[in-house]
């Protein structure tokens, strides 16, 4: 049955009552702990892992796998079962989940069987396949079509049904309900994009029919730009992993932006939902791979001795919105990748930053806003964030 999305805030208030106490009662959460800095991991690598590469991840409560996992050793499906079959032996409480992208063939597994579907791909009027960008040349599938909502499914149901998943990490949301990147940036016109979120709407109904009650679904979902910052959208999820999150759009300037993103992220925190606040640790880069500011575009980090006022801000955010089930995970890209030399580009990968030993604490109330000042108090640190400035204070105790 086809949900009805939440059209305002207002009514996403009566909702999240409601579902708090359902995600506190349901054993299909990550564990939870306000000792120290609740991390998340997102993670992809074209090999397998070695074994202190496994011992690292098992360390977190929450993992996604992503959509290049093991493609140099075999199929992604096959790669993401291996890695999180490897991590559960070190750690079964770890909740790991399959990376599965709404509207983007990512060369997977499935793709032979995606292809096999008439008209499966989406294609303009003048015969070209519209594609995310020329390097990747990954082409977009049609989910306004019943068949391809099917296949969708099948694939997602074959990997949630193996002990080792926990469930799904749904991404690429935003391109189809904005509407007019499919409608305008890849010219396919308005009623082929009115039918992409039609379809939308009906896939995401089928898998919480299918995979909602035993299974984490997480969403790539809250985002300023939508009216209601992704709130209207969240009876779909178990919660959201940020990106692009300080990118404004729309003619909201920066500051107002980061308050309206950082109010929904407390709105959905206290609902119960799950957070899984990234952000990248480099300079944020003037076009991303979308073109249109939807994806996040960041530099790689030169040096990690540099970065601790980036750290500091991002993990101010963070606590500003933070409650039980909310992690963090400030990164350097998502991929495990050597150069020529055979030395890491991630400079995050393998790291616990020191800040992340000290100990936390419980917080003792939501977060206190006085225009664009954010504080909030910790069992054993004091936050001050300044999102006009850019200024934060982490004051450990």
């Amino acid at each position: 049955m086809l949900k009805k999305t939440i059209k305002s805030i207002s009514l996403f208030a009566g909702f999240v009552f409601v579902n708090q106490a359902l995600a506190a009662n349901s054993d299909k959460y990550p564990e939870f702990s306000w000792d120290t800095m609740p991390l998340y991991m997102h993670v992809w690598k074209h090999t397998s892992y070695t074994k202190d590469e496994l011992n690292y991840l098992a360390q977190f409560p929450l993992i996604t796998i992503e959509k290049a996992q093991g493609k140099k050793e075999g199929t992604i499906q096959a790669g993401t079962l291996k890695a999180a079959r490897e991590i559960k032996q070190i750690n079964p409480n770890s909740k790991i989940l399959y990376y599965k992208n709404i509207i983007i063939d990512w060369h997977s597994g499935a793709s032979q069987a995606l292809a096999s579907i008439p008209n499966g791909y989406l294609q303009a009027a003048n015969g070209d396949y519209p594609v995310v960008n020329e390097q990747s040349k990954a082409k977009f599938f049609d989910i306004s079509k019943a068949e391809v909502q099917q296949w969708w499914l099948k694939d997602a149901k074959a990997m949630v049904s193996d002990a080792a998943i926990d469930g799904l990490f749904i991404d690429a949301n935003i391109k189809v309900l904005i509407g007019y990147y499919f409608a305008k940036s890849k010219k396919l016109g308005e009623p082929k994009a009115d039918a992409l979120i039609a379809g939308y709407h009906e896939l995401l109904g089928k898998i919480n029919e299918q995979f909602g009650q035993d299974n984490i679904i997480l969403g790539n979902i809250i985002r300023a730009r939508f009216a209601n910052a992704g709130l209207e959208y969240m009876e779909y999820f178990d919660g959201s992993y940020f990106e692009g999150f300080e990118h404004n759009v729309g003619g909201i300037s920066k500051p107002d932006y980061l308050v309206k993103g950082i109010e929904a992220g407390q709105k959905a925190a206290q609902a119960g939902k799950i957070l899984a606040f990234t952000a990248g640790l480099g300079k944020a880069l003037k076009q991303d791979s979308s073109g249109i500011g939807l994806d996040e575009a960041r530099q790689k980090v030169d040096s990690i001795q540099h970065i601790q006022k980036r750290l500091d801000y991002l993990t101010a955010i963070f606590l500003v919105m933070a409650e039980k089930y909310s992690y963090f995970y400030p990164h350097d890209g998502f991929g495990v990748r050597t150069n020529n030399k055979g030395e890491q580009l991630n400079r995050a990968w393998m790291r616990t930053f020191p800040l992340f030993k000290n100990r936390l604490g419980a917080p003792k109330g939501p977060a206190k806003r006085t225009g664009y000042i954010f504080t909030r108090e910790f069992e054993y640190c004091s936050v001050y964030l300044n999102v006009e400035t850019g200024e934060a204070r982490l004051t450990w105790k």
